[in-house]
């Protein structure tokens, strides 16, 4: 009775995101194409969109079109993708069909990248100011609600901040 009683009971939505101001911790991932390495300091004057995601990730393919949209609405953002227990011969395919809202592919190979950032599921994001902070941890995928409500807020305020300490 009581474990019918927690099923059918009324709970409130678990929070989707968590607002941060920490350091990007160093991540090792290696690109999808080339032998470009990630630089955290490529990542300073801009703010950008780590994105954590998969081929296999139903949530993720569902996520491919905000992203795209999120480009589009914030051009000066730049989005990476790191693509964690993949493969590039899935993965290509995957991103033809879906589309590639991404500026640079990374894989997580071993797993180091994940860990360091404490990704529990995918997909998960995270902005980064312009100063390498991470302001914003979100678990699980953007929705379009996000983009046009407080999420992309955010973002808008983050690139304002940075083009005028430019």
């Amino acid at each position: 009775l009581v474990f019918a009683f927690m099923l059918l009971r009324k709970t409130e939505p678990a929070a989707l995101g968590s607002a941060s101001n920490t350091p990007l911790p160093a991540i090792t991932v290696t690109a999808l194409e080339g032998n470009a390495r990630w630089n955290p300091a490529a990542l300073q004057g801009r703010v950008t969109l780590i994105n954590f995601f998969a081929s296999w990730c139903t949530p993720c393919a569902a996520e491919m079109p905000e992203l795209a949209a999120l480009h589009k609405q914030f051009p000066a953002l730049h989005i990476e993708g790191v693509a964690w227990n993949d493969q590039p011969d899935t993965l290509r395919p995957w991103l033809k069909k879906n589309g590639n809202p991404y500026r640079m592919l990374w894989f997580d190979k071993n797993g180091e990248a994940t860990i360091a950032l404490g990704i529990k599921g995918i997909p998960e994001s995270f902005v980064v100011d312009a100063k390498g902070m991470v302001r914003y941890h979100l678990t699980g995928p953007l929705t379009a609600e996000m983009r046009q409500g407080d999420f992309g807020a955010l973002i808008e305020g983050l690139i304002a901040e940075a083009a005028h300490a430019k």
